[in-house]
């Protein structure tokens, strides 16, 4: 009997259905307008619930990219892949920096879903960018955390990986629960059940909650929390999430407290307001939200992107997100019943079609000499046996071990291709986008399915060094203890040079003039193909210690003419010469980011790049970006990175014989 009862579906009223999804429209809305002038300031605030109102009200991507994932429901269907996400998001949502940028570079280069969020985004991989635009999957899936969880993989794989995905996954899914209970332990035990028992995700929960009950003064967990989770990163996933969680177990359900606790904590504090409000929000309806500040915010979505809704009353885009989820209740989410629910038509579940993906097995890249293997995977979810042919269109400089085009494949079954292709002359130019047009053709010549996908072009650096000082020659013109008149151990005489060694900022260690114009092949230079754009001390030779490396790469940029802005990560202090030309100088050391921007001219002819890197501790991190522009109206998701760049080849280059390093 007891079986029986636990698959009866839950039954939710519609108008407290609809009252909820309004209260976490609301509730979003507040939190991150309230939070927005206050984001990056990673201290504790003194602000009340007096004082804490905006001057302006800021557009937030926290909720715009929800708006665009609610109209491809319902112009696309429930069933919704990341490629149907993205192929949105390139149309109607700019947002292009941070994690979004690397994601839109990596689609506008063929790379998909899971590899577009993890690939060439190292700084970023874990950031807050998905799980602030969690809520539309618990929304639309109330009272099934399991499925939406499942919406929001699909999203956060698109510009992310690891913790950030399963916050994103806890949170939709602890947004879907509060449907069916005001019990806010109960709701983050259901955002719990949707990831593994052991994630970090788990334990921050736990953690989080013990801080609160051992230090109930909000200045005091906020202390221990940040000594635990904080980061220098304001964007971190992870101390965000564990921000949140602290103000709703301090915050005891009081809107204003638990929101006024997010924008004192600092860190992504539009996020993590607008995250607590809109939870709060699900949970309490709209009666539990503050009218002044309600009355302030006004009655319509506050959007950035050119979208439908842009400018919607949130009553309308609470009733049509209601609508979308009653969809789904009816076709996907046997769950739950929403009783009395407004009469909707209920789309088809799509017809299984032929399917093929891209895989990597090693690296989305396109090497100059090596070559890249690729796996085609063609699914046959019909009905249907399928006799078909395997056509392949390349880049004009690109080819392809020979492989078997024919396939006959049965219904449920699936067929892997694998290919291996590789540049045809490797003394020609090497771009970074590289697009490949995979085609499936029935025995009648007819199209059946197709995919793009891509490989990006590695990189070509020059690497010159390890270089530097045995002793200290800012302090001394001659070695102290290898001189005419004494030669001994460092140590006999008072010097610790055995542990360390001595770096000049301003010394050049090899002829910096003829590096601006040319090789050097007599200084034995490492030749590194490079995948991504982070050049770290792995990838450099394996010597550790203080020294100067001078890294050396010739581009061209054909599609790029003009203005242009590089974006540099360091962790040391660096120059950057371009065409011989100094564009900047840093003198300092700190955490590595791709955040500081240098103005360059592009000339779509060949250009030199030289950066003097100077590390000081063990390891190292450096990376360069060219970027364009993105979409100067600001309505397509275009990437800021370029993705139009040519490296001139490493075998080309008049340098020493040196063995290639692929990394």
């Amino acid at each position: 009997m007891h079986n029986e009862k636990q698959k009866r579906p839950l039954k939710i009223a519609y108008q407290n259905y609809y009252d909820k999804v309004l209260g976490g429209w609301m509730g979003k809305s507040l939190g991150g307008v309230i939070g927005a002038p206050f984001e990056n300031h990673k201290m504790y605030g003194q602000k009340t619930e007096d004082n804490i109102w905006p001057d302006t009200l800021a557009i937030n991507d926290d909720l715009d990219i929800q708006v665009v994932w609610l109209e491809a429901m319902q112009e696309r269907g429930l069933y919704l892949s990341s490629r149907d996400l993205a192929e949105y998001w390139q149309d109607r949502c700019y947002h292009n920096y941070c994690e979004y940028g690397f994601f839109l570079n990596n689609i506008q280069r063929g790379i998909s879903a899971p590899l577009s969020g993890t690939w060439n985004n190292s700084f970023f991989v874990e950031s807050e960018g998905c799980p602030i635009r969690s809520e539309i999957w618990g929304f639309v899936c109330p009272g099934n955390p399991q499925l939406a969880a499942d919406y929001a993989r699909l999203d956060g794989q698109l510009d992310h990986g690891g913790i950030s995905i399963e916050i994103e996954q806890f949170l939709s899914a602890a947004a879907a629960w509060a449907f069916v209970t005001n019990d806010l332990d109960a709701i983050l035990k259901a955002g719990s059940s949707v990831i593994s028992s052991d994630s970090s995700v788990v334990l921050v929960v736990a953690e989080v909650q013990a801080i609160c009950k051992k230090y109930p003064e909000v200045y005091d967990a906020w202390r221990m929390i940040i000594r635990r989770y904080g980061d220098r990163d304001a964007s971190k996933a992870i101390t965000n999430f564990a921000i949140v969680l602290m103000a709703l177990f301090l915050g005891k359900s009081d809107f204003k407290k638990t929101i006024c606790i997010c924008v004192n904590s600092g860190w992504d504090t539009d996020c993590t307001a607008a995250t607590a409000g809109a939870l709060l929000g699900a949970i309490g309806g709209t009666k539990g939200l503050p009218g002044d500040w309600l009355s302030k915010l006004g009655g319509n979505l506050i959007c950035g992107v050119e979208v439908k809704h842009k400018t919607a009353p949130l009553t309308d885009f609470a009733l049509e997100t209601c609508l979308i989820g009653i969809e789904i209740t009816a076709c996907r989410n046997k769950a739950i019943e929403i009783v009395n629910a407004p009469q909707i038509a209920i789309r088809n579940r799509p017809e299984p079609r032929i399917s093929m993906e891209a895989e990597y097995p090693e690296t989305p890249v396109l090497w100059n000499q090596k070559s890249t293997p690729l796996n085609l995977v063609v699914r046959n979810p019909t009905a249907q046996n399928i006799e078909a042919c395997l056509c392949l269109e390349m880049p004009a400089n690109v080819q392809y071990d020979k492989f078997v085009s024919a396939m006959k494949l049965a219904p449920g079954q699936k067929q892997v291709v694998k290919l291996n292709v590789h540049r045809r002359m490797t003394d020609t130019w090497l771009p970074d986008k590289n697009l490949f047009l995979a085609r499936l053709v029935s025995k009648e010549s007819k199209e059946i399915t197709r995919l793009t996908f891509g490989l990006g072009g590695a990189r070509q650096w020059l690497i010159y060094g390890p270089y530097w000082d045995m002793w200290d020659k800012t302090r001394n013109k001659i070695c102290p203890y290898r001189n005419a008149e004494i030669n001994c151990n460092p140590s006999a005489i008072g010097y610790n040079d055995y542990y360390n060694q001595h770096v000049r900022a301003d010394h050049p260690y090899l002829n910096e003039s003829r590096l601006f114009q040319e090789d050097i092949p007599e200084e034995l230079p490492l030749h590194l193909e490079l995948g991504e754009d982070l050049i770290t001390d792995q990838k450099t030779g394996g010597f550790k210690g203080q020294a100067c490396y001078y890294f050396v790469r010739t581009i061209r940029s054909p599609g790029l003419v003009g203005k242009a802005t590089l974006v540099v990560g360091r962790s040391g202090p660096c120059r950057i010469w371009f065409d011989g030309q100094q564009l900047v100088q840093y003198d300092n050391m700190r955490g590595w980011a791709p955040d500081e921007n240098i103005e360059c001219m592009l000339t779509g002819h060949t250009q030199r790049l030289v950066v003097k890197f100077i590390r000081l501790t063990d390891v190292m991190s450096f990376s360069l970006l060219f970027c364009g522009h993105g979409d100067p109206e600001k309505k397509r998701g275009v990437s800021i990175f370029a993705d139009c760049l040519e490296d001139l080849p490493n075998s080309i280059r008049q340098s020493a014989d040196q063995s290639v390093v692929f990394v």
